[in-house]
């Protein structure tokens, strides 16, 4: 079949959707397949195309499940906010995004995040008494997608999500950004260069990292696995050693890494607080001359960093504001659509400066 008679089965879909002949579920393959007299594979292919809009969600074998917008909802004048609790950082852009509310008359309310609630009760977030949801550190997964699409409750993430098609999503380009930071360390002659960060439990990402890490290192002909370092993820490190957990990973990191058989010559870590205490750590357990002898490159939301800039070769600035602003933006026009749009989805430049 034609793209054009793909897309006019999708404006059928579309269509019935509309005015109300499917509800919450779309029937099955087969079934929809028949009442539209065409080929399941055909149904299957137009199907994607909705769920690539957002416009439906996809959940394995228990179908797709349709997207709603609906002006019925109680107005709060309050945007829901999933997942800043830890650092001061997070207090930054906290604010950031009370400062973009307040723009529009609105507050934010600071959720916080459950790992436990996101899987057992993920329609808790569909019944929250807010306007719309912004996710960060995203716990976003699809099970609460289809619990807000159901109660037309927009929500952004500021995490690229990999495992729902159709969200709006804006998040730092950190494969490119760690892809240049691996070849500017190997142009300066090393070989062996270990990358520092957690465990994430939306993994799509690091998956994606892990992949550019291990092509580099099989050109290198190094082990990627020992250089690899990721021991816990955010959260649960955060629970085991409360606010100075950022400093004890470092450390912690530090001295696992250094005392490897092989150990590293250099090093990427993708937070510049782990950062610091891994260089303090170095430089107290070794006797090289730093940064020259080990340079570190390193990951900085703050625009605050040039004093401690000498201890690395080199900060990749995250444009943090310029994400939660994004983001915000996104939200506060699907509060106010009276339809649903195309996803947004963006990844924005990191820039690296060298010492």
């Amino acid at each position: 079949m034609s793209e054009k008679k793909y897309l006019e089965l999708v404006k059928l879909v579309q269509a019935d959707i509309k005015t109300k002949k499917w509800q919450k579920k779309l029937p099955g393959i087969y079934a929809l397949a028949k009442h539209y007299n065409v080929a399941p594979a055909t149904l299957t292919k137009a199907i994607k195309i909705l769920s690539q809009k957002g416009q439906i969600t996809i959940h394995g074998t228990r179908g797709a499940y349709i997207s709603t917008k609906t002006n019925n909802r109680p107005r709060y004048q309050v945007i829901g906010e999933v997942g800043l609790v830890h650092h001061k950082d997070d207090t930054n852009e906290l604010k950031k995004m009370e400062s973009e509310a307040a723009r529009h008359k609105m507050k934010v309310l600071t959720i916080g995040t459950s790992i436990e609630l996101a899987n057992t009760s993920p329609a808790f977030y569909a019944h929250l008494p807010v306007d719309g949801l912004i996710f960060t550190n995203s716990i976003l997964k699809k099970p609460i997608a289809i619990a807000l699409r159901e109660a037309g409750v927009p929500f952004v993430s500021v995490n690229r999500i990999f495992d729902v098609e159709g969200v709006d999503w804006v998040d730092y380009d950190s494969p490119n950004a760690v892809k240049d930071s691996l070849a500017i360390l190997s142009a300066l002659g090393h070989k062996r260069i270990a990358v520092v960060g957690f465990k994430q439990d939306y993994s799509g990402l690091f998956n994606e990292l892990r992949i550019i890490y291990s092509s580099f290192c099989h050109v290198q002909k190094v082990d990627a696995d020992s250089l690899w370092y990721e021991v816990s993820t955010n959260t649960d490190f955060w629970n085991l050693h409360g606010d100075n957990y950022l400093k004890v990973y470092g450390i912690q990191s530090c001295k696992a890494l250094m005392n490897l058989n092989q150990p590293p010559t250099a090093a990427v870590i993708l937070a510049h607080s782990i950062a610091e205490s891994f260089y303090e750590t170095l430089a107290s357990i070794t006797n090289l001359k730093l940064p020259d002898d080990f340079p570190i490159i390193t990951m900085s939301q703050s625009n605050n960093f040039h004093q401690k800039k000498s201890n690395f070769y080199g900060i990749i600035s995250l444009p943090s504001m310029e994400r939660t602003t994004k983001a915000m933006d996104i939200l506060f026009k699907r509060i106010n659509e009276d339809k649903i749009l195309s996803p947004v989805q963006e990844l924005l430049p990191m820039q690296i400066s060298l010492k």
